[in-house]
């Protein structure tokens, strides 16, 4: 896998990324017995607030977590997402890749079970960040910040994940 964090772009001139979530949206609503019970469009990616990694982030609301079986995951494969074995605290992590030679994630899905803690930080952190400018720009000096020192995504997505949980305890 692409081991290191991706440039940072700044804008979506032909809105790629708001046609790309629908497009995914609607594969993940229409998988056979879809367990998917929400999607949004979370991210960077979404409203542009900072310079953000190019990579469409979805979280996916599910009413258990163990509703994700192998045959959930196979179907998901099938449309090519793959799921990231690392130790995630109560999410599922999948990835859709560029090929399967760089490894380059293109979209991520951040299945959680919809009547938890984390779904709402999710839902909260990410409304902040897309209309308090103020959060948003601390936001992205902190992102400025962690890739001056680690250039590895692991410790990025971790770094970033305890600032997100430092925004939603001010919040």
């Amino acid at each position: 896998m692409y081991a290191t964090v991706q440039p940072f772009i700044q804008d979506d001139a032909q809105s790629e990324y708001d046609t790309l979530y629908q497009t995914t949206k609607a594969s993940l609503f229409n998988l056979l017995d879809s367990p998917v019970k929400f999607t949004q469009h979370i991210g960077g990616t979404r409203h542009f607030n900072y310079a953000t990694e190019p990579i469409l982030d979805v979280l996916v609301g599910v009413n258990n977590l163990h509703d994700i079986t192998a045959l959930d995951e196979k179907r998901l494969n099938y449309l090519g997402f793959y799921r990231l074995h690392h130790p995630y605290k109560k999410k599922v992590m999948m990835a859709k890749f560029n090929n399967m030679i760089d490894l380059k994630q293109t979209i991520r899905l951040h299945i959680i079970q919809m009547d938890t803690l984390l779904f709402k930080q999710y839902i909260d952190v990410d409304n902040a960040l897309a209309t308090l400018p103020d959060i948003a720009h601390h936001f992205s000096e902190k992102k400025h910040s962690i890739i001056q020192h680690i250039n590895y995504i692991r410790p990025y997505e971790n770094q970033k994940q305890k600032y997100f949980e430092d925004i939603y305890q001010k919040l």
